[in-house]
């Protein structure tokens, strides 16, 4: 018997799903760092953690006769914008979205128009989160 593994991450945000989206890239930092101690054998004890650092990176192709979604233009202060991040069959929805940095980019004769975006996010659920490995919560 063969795996079939994921090829492809799908993005929505609010429930409209995005498309022409080359790579994808949920990262999520949790900020846990060591508690150094006084030890004989000169190892740290244990860790502090702190808050979750969640980052999102996505780059889509521009097309030549379509407008793509104008993602800058959403006013993330006054509206309550979620992005879903879709890989295989696990799905993690990010809360209180928030554009960092976007970029067009025109690389040069021959090469593809992208625009790509830098957004944070407040929370970060996995609403799937059946995992052959371990239980995963977050």
């Amino acid at each position: 018997m063969t795996v079939k593994y994921a090829d492809r991450a799908f993005i929505s945000i609010n429930g409209a799903r995005l498309s022409d989206v080359q790579s994808a890239s949920l990262k999520v930092n949790q900020n846990r760092k060591a508690v150094s101690s006084m030890t004989n054998d000169r190892f740290n004890r244990g860790f502090v953690e702190g808050n979750k650092d969640i980052d999102i990176t996505l780059s889509i192709a521009v097309q030549n006769g379509l407008g793509r979604a104008k993602l800058e233009a959403i006013d993330y202060a006054t509206n309550d914008v979620q992005l879903t991040f879709v890989v295989g069959s696990d799905q993690y929805i990010a809360t209180g979205l928030f554009l960092k940095d976007s970029d067009d980019n025109a690389g040069g004769v021959g090469d593809e128009v992208k625009s790509s975006f830098n957004f944070g996010a407040l929370k970060l659920v996995d609403s799937i989160g059946n995992s052959s490995l371990f239980s995963l919560s977050l």
